[in-house]
């Protein structure tokens, strides 16, 4: 298993898009805190509501990159035919699936790990140049730090799931977008405490976010550990999916 692993790694890091998402999660991460620490009121920023929203940010931008990343890259195996070497070789489809979850998991903890850090080195400074003491302890902001990178993490674990899952490509991206960014927050508006079991939910609680950017009240999102738990059930169900649909497909 440990030789499957390190093979889908070695895809990981010899493919153009891991290091251009790196970049991209990075800068977005770094600009996201600077805008949301220079265009926010001191007052807004120094709660402990606007404190998690600047340091947060990071881990959530990471998180919906690696979320692509899985997707991209384990459904482009398929499109692009390079996932036959791999079956020659092992043809055990489940092995093989939970390498590349494992693999894309992996990957998505070094995307939050760089944009937390990009996060921390830009957020700290600009807050001292405006002399912004935001109202969080030593402990809550590293819990928010580790929550961003074990977001990222299991972000790429769902993506490579459902990459596995839906084959396509462009169907597959173009599906999680709409769960996330369309069909999420029209059932949060109709349906009363939708929000708290919710992939934005669960996102904003791992991540150690404000409540509210989740639509609930503060206090309204289950803790860390149970949304990491959630999210994780969330991604085993795709990957069951993924490997059941995989035996009988033909490549």
């Amino acid at each position: 298993m440990s030789r499957l692993i390190a093979a889908e790694l070695l895809k990981l890091r010899t493919t153009r898009v891991v290091p251009g998402l790196l970049v991209a999660s990075v800068a977005l991460s770094v600009l996201m805190a600077a805008l949301i620490v220079l265009l926010s009121s001191t007052s807004d920023i120094g709660g402990g509501t606007g404190g998690r929203l600047v340091l947060s940010s990071g881990g959530i931008v990471a998180g919906i990159l690696a979320l692509l990343l899985g997707i991209v890259t384990t459904a482009g195996e398929y499109r692009h035919g390079t996932i036959l070497p791999t079956l020659l070789t092992n043809p055990d489809r489940l092995r093989v699936t939970v390498a590349q979850i494992v693999a894309n998991t992996l990957a998505g903890a070094v995307l939050g790990l760089a944009s937390v850090v990009g996060t921390a080195a830009v957020s700290f400074p600009l807050l001292a140049s405006r002399d912004v003491a935001v109202a969080l302890s030593a402990a809550q902001v590293t819990g928010i730090f580790v929550g961003g990178v074990c977001f990222a993490a299991l972000s790429g674990t769902l993506g490579a799931a459902f990459g596995g899952l839906i084959r396509n490509q462009v169907v597959a991206v173009s599906a999680a977008l709409l769960v996330l960014f369309v069909v999420e927050p029209l059932v949060t508006s109709l349906v009363d405490g939708y929000q708290r079991y919710s992939l934005t939910g669960l996102r904003v609680a791992i991540s150690g976010g404000a409540a509210e950017s989740a639509g609930a009240a503060s206090g309204g999102l289950p803790p860390a550990w149970l949304a990491a738990l959630l999210w994780t059930g969330y991604a085993l169900a795709l990957a069951v999916a993924a490997a059941a649909v995989g035996r009988r497909r033909d490549i």
